[in-house]
């Protein structure tokens, strides 16, 4: 029973502290200026620096526009996910899902500005994320459309 408790608070501890990161995200609590971040990103990077909580920070971000019509949405992007890709090193976190999607739509926003970086990023991504098929079927569609 004692353990079957631990379990329990430690599973509450855990929900509380993922709430507090999700509010977090929603830039309610790290940075006023909305369009820097840079409170969002310290705070991933001072805690846990892990893909899952880049790749959520992304994607939020994302959401805020349509980057292949708003250039400098797709700098921003680009240069978070710049930021995440140099954070996280691949030797820890090449078996990671959430790393090689970081990997692979990186790649995809270089293409909109330069096809050949966008190549080496695709090249990066497969070498060091080889079991994941997302990662080879994007490269195989990036080579189509170029």
């Amino acid at each position: 029973i004692t353990s079957i408790m631990n379990r329990v608070r430690n599973l509450k501890n855990k929900y509380r502290n993922e709430e507090n990161i999700t509010d977090e995200f929603n830039y309610t609590k790290i940075s006023a200026d909305t369009t820097d971040n840079s409170g969002t990103v310290n705070q991933i990077m001072m805690t846990r620096n892990n893909p899952e909580d880049w790749l959520c920070f992304l994607l939020k971000l994302e959401k805020k526009g349509v980057p292949q019509m708003d250039v400098s949405l797709l700098n921003r992007l680009i240069g978070r996910y710049s930021q995440a890709v140099t954070a996280l090193p691949a030797e820890k976190y090449s078996q990671d899902e959430s790393y090689a999607r970081i990997l692979v739509r990186f790649a995809e926003l270089k293409a909109l500005q330069d096809p050949e970086e966008a190549r080496d990023q695709f090249h990066l991504a497969r070498l060091n994320c080889k079991k994941f098929a997302f990662v080879h079927v994007a490269f195989a569609q990036f080579e189509l459309s170029q």
